[in-house]
């Protein structure tokens, strides 16, 4: 993370500073990984209120906190209407600020073994952050993103949902140049109720892709014509094991994000 004074981190989520505007160089949203100088960001989930462990992180040298309710003990602290959007609000000022060239990455099923194999290939030539493991949520999107530096020229954004609109909020966090759609299949139908549950909540991807944007689809996925109005007028370049088109090398994909002499390591189908 870049350093950014409290002063600036209450403009940018619209809340009230208390206190000092010290620097912060570092936010974290668990109190186990309290580090001394730290912002504590306290977020309230349906099972769970980290506003519970505010004496604590204090105890273990946290500098300021982000919260919704005013605090009793003395300390520098942000007061906000709600404290994750309020995270995903630093996330994308700093995806702004810094403006690496983002991929993001979605698909029922082999989302995680893309992200690694493309952050793989894209270290080897300039700094690239992307989300751990499969930490692809509301929350684990913007807490990657924080850990944006001046260094970073890449990054590789998996997002993944359970319900219509996660995709939507994750993907205008994160605003791609470039979005893949890995696949479209059963999965997570708990929430998204059929196979074109699922493929309009995969389509929620296109909805944070930069006016020049990048499209990658599957175009073995199901429905994928209920993407047309979404991708009309973007760069589409399709892959496909079934349908026979033109086939480009991976090389051409990785041109989009200013990558040159890499040697092809997968096959893809162009519009």
């Amino acid at each position: 993370m870049i350093p950014l004074s409290l002063k600036k981190i209450a403009n940018i989520t619209n809340g009230k500073l208390y206190g000092k505007s010290l620097i912060i160089h570092n936010v974290i949203i668990d109190s186990k990984k309290i580090t001394p100088g730290s912002l504590f960001i306290a977020l309230q989930g349906k099972k769970f209120d980290a506003h519970n462990f505010i004496e604590e992180v204090l105890h273990k040298g946290c500098s300021a906190i982000i919260t919704q309710k005013k605090i009793a003990f003395k300390t520098n602290y942000i007061i906000v209407e709600n404290t994750t959007i309020a995270l995903g609000k630093i996330a994308n000022w700093l995806r702004k600020k810094i403006n690496p060239q983002i991929l993001s990455i979605t698909g029922s099923c082999g989302k995680t073994s893309v992200k690694e194999m493309t952050k793989s290939i894209l270290k080897k030539y300039k700094n690239t952050i992307s989300t751990f493991d499969n930490l692809n949520n509301h929350i684990g999107v913007p807490i990657t993103l924080i850990r944006l530096e001046e260094k970073h020229k890449y990054g590789i954004i998996e997002l993944g949902g359970s319900n219509p609109g996660e995709i939507h909020y994750t993907s205008n966090i994160a605003q791609p140049n470039i979005v893949l759609i890995n696949n479209i299949y059963y999965s997570h139908l708990e929430g998204f109720k059929s196979l074109l549950g699922v493929s309009k909540a995969k389509s929620e991807i296109l909805s944070g892709l930069q006016s020049q944007g990048t499209v990658i689809i599957n175009l073995d996925s199901h429905h994928i014509s209920q993407w047309k109005k979404k991708i009309k007028n973007k760069k589409v370049v399709y892959f496909s094991i079934e349908k026979k088109k033109k086939v480009i090398s991976f090389l051409k994909i990785l041109k989009y994000i200013r990558i040159k002499h890499v040697s092809p390591c997968t096959h893809l189908l162009e519009k």
